[in-house]
């Protein structure tokens, strides 16, 4: 009789613990399901970047851009809009309609060489006003935050010891070796920051759209 009791006893222990073990593996499903649809309704209104720059590339790539028009397509698009209808309209097949698109891709391979050459100095020199900005934002940090140095005992970053390769490299001196990221800092300054950068200030400034007095008055 004892041994029935407990046994009982188990089985309704074991019963109860299934019971609120169950529970709890629908509250789980529920509490996941409602996660999957909270993320699905915030995705829906904030995509993230890759997905913006997908979703505009996929148009110019269906409209026969590659990736090799890319910086041509830069330079084309930096015109005025007088400039751009002068560039394009020598590609317009009165014969047929076409697309905007369509006589664009024209014009940029037709052009290619010679605009990407301009997209490519107009690209470097972006990067280049980007860079200075990048330092005067730096320097005017370190004035005022003078006692501020636990930076310079960090390891030196990726991307310092790449240019510093590339530096040595062009410059035909030692690489430094080990550094850390204040000396990293240092070793780039005494060799004249991102030689790749200013050799934008040099470079003719082709990229630069031509302005007219008249595409000035158009747009106001």
């Amino acid at each position: 009789m004892d041994y029935d009791r407990e046994e009982m006893r188990l089985r309704r222990v074991y019963e109860k613990t299934m019971a609120a073990k169950k529970k709890l593996e629908e509250r789980l499903a529920r509490q996941k399901e409602e996660a999957r649809s909270a993320k699905s309704r915030l995705q829906a209104t904030t995509k993230s970047e890759q997905w913006h720059r997908m979703a505009l590339a996929w148009l110019d790539r269906d409209a026969g851009y590659t990736g090799e028009m890319a910086s041509a397509r830069v330079w084309l698009k930096e015109q005025t809009m007088h400039k751009y209808i002068e560039l394009i309209h020598a590609y317009v097949d009165q014969t047929k309609p076409q697309r905007i698109i369509d006589i664009e891709v024209a014009a940029v391979r037709a052009n290619l060489v010679d605009w990407t050459a301009k997209g490519n100095a107009l690209l470097l020199r972006r990067a280049y006003d980007g860079y200075v900005m990048e330092c005067q934002s730096f320097r005017a940090w370190q004035q005022g935050h003078p006692d501020n140095v636990a930076w310079r005992k960090k390891p030196a970053t990726r991307n310092q010891l790449l240019l510093i390769d590339r530096q040595a490299s062009a410059l035909r001196v030692p690489f430094p070796g080990k550094m850390n990221r204040g000396e990293a800092h240092d070793w780039i300054e005494r060799h004249g920051g991102n030689l790749r950068l200013k050799a934008a200030e040099t470079q003719s400034l082709m990229a630069t759209p031509e302005r007219r007095p008249e595409d000035d008055r158009r747009q106001s």
